[in-house]
């Protein structure tokens, strides 16, 4: 199964899911898991980070308001993760673009 596939997959799980995620680097051969509860999108973003964002911003953290702020999000939750790779490769150009360059 590939990533793109299994993303599509956890956004078919009813609201409130608790996923278990197991990752392993390649590279090294390190394997590691976690529990993502509520689970938002296929990344790594939960309820709880969009709870987070809420905090931080001062106001009350409910499920009400985690529902409110995730409702006014364009195109839904489809759209979220678009915007998420989208800043994904925002960041690695900041980050690489000098060293690219002086290639």
């Amino acid at each position: 199964m590939s990533v793109d596939e299994i993303i599509e997959y956890l956004r078919t799980l009813p609201k409130g899911t608790v996923v278990r995620v197991l990752v392993m680097d390649k590279a090294s051969g390190h394997l590691w898991s976690s529990i993502v509860e509520n689970v938002v999108d296929g990344d790594v973003w939960c309820r709880e980070d969009v709870g987070t964002l809420i905090e931080d911003k001062g106001k009350k953290t409910t499920p009400e308001n985690i529902d409110r702020v995730l409702a006014a999000v364009p195109g839904g939750l489809s759209a979220f993760g678009g915007w998420l790779t989208q800043e994904g490769w925002d960041i690695l150009h900041d980050i690489y673009d000098d060293a690219i360059d002086a290639l």
